[in-house]
This record gives structure tokens, C-alpha cells and sequence, in this order.
């Protein structure tokens, strides 16, 4: 993926004057009475607290003869919103990944979730953009789609923070909180680590995603969750990401390794220690793989149990 070089002062001055700019135009506007708790504050059932990491269509077709294959199909898959329907699951992450969408296309693309109960809209990732460039393009949308809820750095702490400072994360989170929103980021338990030296960016991140970048690696989940708050304490809200296929082995998820996380996340689920679950990804749902069978089974099972969260008298938005 697409790394950034340090931001020097000309460019944190742009994300300053962007997330400024929120609080003249759209951005208070339409965030205005949504609350403490957010523009589109989680219910108290484990449905409404599900998301789907969204990639495009074409991603999987465009990794072709590049290093990064994964032993994947290279074809057209499902697109974003349609997978989070066949699934049951009312969020959606878009991530540009493989720099699709491209830039151009967004405008276009982002009506397919004009309907979704929430999505979020990644600020790190591979589309080609700079970092000043996709946080603009994010509050962009915000403005039009109340629905946006949050904004997503993707794969943060692999690539040492994306040369970011802390005070550029700041104007961010400044930005997403004049307009209601959350900023969330990603962390590998087993890819990176829990260090504490990543605590002042988790600090800053209202959310935190927390992933399992290799299947062998499941079956410690709820042991790194309890370390994870052990770092940023019991109220900051995780989003536990279930893969449902193997990246890190380059292979199919078996069908028990599934139940294993499954298994593992109700549990943290039914004792609050995790707020919600994210499925990995949109363009395997039309896979027929039994790791996404076993999500499917589950999320039908699972999705009108109430949520056992110690937050819930304070529902996390």
C-alpha cells in the first residue's frame, strides 16, 4: 500500500484549514442535535452493531500479477452494498483498496449506499491520493450523507503511521467530532503488536478495529482483547474484524476456524468487552466459501440478541 511521507507544515496546515472549514459550512449543519453518541448511535442488539470492510468489486481482479495475490480468484465479485445485504449487516467501511474507486468514480460509486444504515470511509489506504486529499474528499461526503459515520485509517500502525504527526490526527478528530462523527483506525494483534507506544494515537481514535491478519493466530482473541484493554482502558469502544479468509496463510478460512472466532466474539460480545463485529470482506460473499456459510449462519442466529455491553446503559454511537 501507498505510504505517505512526514507531513510537513504546509500540508497540516491544509488539514487544518479543512476541518476548519466544517464548522462555517456543511459540517455543523447537518450534525446539529445528533448528540454525544454520534450520528447514527448502535442499538442494543448484536445486528446493529455489525459492519462489512468493503472493497470494490474489481480489487480482487486488479491484485493480479501483482505481489500481493493471496491465492485469490481474479474476477468481477459482488459490489459493496449488495454483499452487506446478502449478509445482513447494515454497515459498510468503504476502502479504497487497489485504488478502486478511483477519485473520479466516487461520486457515482457512493450512491449505492445512500440506503445503508452507516458506513465509513478510509483516510489511509492505497488510492493514489495524499493523506489532506482523502480526509477532504471524506469530510466531502460527510456533508452530503448523514449516514457517513465515521472515518477509518486503514492499516495505520503497519506502515509507522503513514509518516502522520499526532497533531495531524488531532485536526482530524477535531473535523469528525464538529460533525458528529468517529475516527477509527486499524490494528493487527499478531502483524503489530500491542505496544504501548501506539497508545497516544489510540487515545485520539474514538474506535478502535482490531484484526487477526493470520487464521492460525485465532484462538488467541479473547486473550489479546483483554491485553488491548488493558492498554486503552474499558471504555473505548472495539470493533473486532472477522476474517473469512486466510490472508496471512494465502488460503481459504476453514469452516471451524470460522465458529472458533465466532465463538470467541460472542462471548466478548455477550460480556461487553468488544461493541461490534466487522466481516472481511464484501467481495467474498458471493464465494460460496464456508467460512462466509458459517458468517452467514451465525449473523442470522445471532442478530436480534441483545448486545451484554457494560456501556449499555450509555449505548456508543
Amino acid at each position: 500500500m501507498q505510504r505517505f511521507a512526514s507531513m510537513n507544515r504546509q500540508e497540516f496546515m491544509k488539514v487544518s484549514a479543512l476541518t476548519a472549514a466544517a464548522a462555517v459550512t456543511g459540517g455543523c449543519r447537518i450534525c446539529g442535535g445528533v448528540g454525544r453518541d454520534g450520528r447514527v448511535p448502535y442499538g442494543d442488539t448484536i445486528g446493529d452493531r455489525l459492519w462489512m470492510w468493503g472493497h470494490h468489486r474489481d480489487s480482487f481482479k486488479a491484485l493480479k500479477g501483482s505481489k500481493e495475490q493471496y491465492n485469490l480468484p481474479y474476477d468481477t465479485r459482488i459490489d459493496m452494498a449488495d454483499a452487506c445485504k446478502s449478509m445482513g449487516i447494515p454497515g459498510c467501511f468503504v476502502v479504497r483498496w487497489t485504488n478502486n474507486p478511483k477519485k473520479a468514480e466516487l461520486p457515482e460509486y457512493m450512491k449505492q449506499f445512500r440506503n445503508m444504515k452507516r458506513i465509513g470511509f478510509s483516510i489511509t489506504d492505497s488510492a493514489e491520493e495524499s493523506f489532506e486529499e482523502k480526509v477532504r474528499l471524506g469530510f466531502e461526503y460527510a456533508d452530503k450523507m448523514p449516514n457517513l459515520t465515521t472515518l477509518i485509517m486503514d492499516d495505520f500502525f503497519s506502515y509507522k503511521g503513514y509518516g502522520l504527526s499526532l497533531d495531524a490526527i488531532r485536526e482530524v478528530q477535531r473535523g469528525t467530532s464538529e460533525r458528529g462523527m468517529k475516527l477509527g483506525v486499524v490494528l493487527y494483534s499478531d502483524a503489530n503488536d500491542i505496544k504501548p507506544e501506539f497508545k497516544s494515537v489510540l487515545d485520539l481514535c474514538d474506535e478502535v478495529t482490531f484484526w487477526f491478519w493470520h487464521g492460525k493466530n485465532v484462538g488467541t482473541i479473547e486473550a489479546r482483547v483483554e491485553k488491548l484493554r488493558d492498554l486503552i482502558g474499558s471504555e473505548k469502544p472495539i470493533l473486532l474484524g472477522q476474517y473469512m479468509y486466510d490472508f496471512g496463510g494465502r488460503k481459504q478460512m476453514p469452516g471451524a476456524v470460522m465458529e472458533n472466532q465466532l465463538a470467541q466474539a460472542s462471548r466478548l460480545l455477550a460480556a461487553g468487552a468488544i461493541d461490534g463485529l466487522i466481516f472481511h470482506c464484501t467481495p467474498l460473499v458471493d464465494m460460496n466459501l464456508d467460512a462466509v456459510n458459517v458468517s452467514r449462519a451465525w449473523i442470522r442466529e445471532n442478530a436480534s440478541k441483545k448486545w451484554g455491553g457494560r456501556r449499555a446503559t450509555r449505548v456508543i454511537g
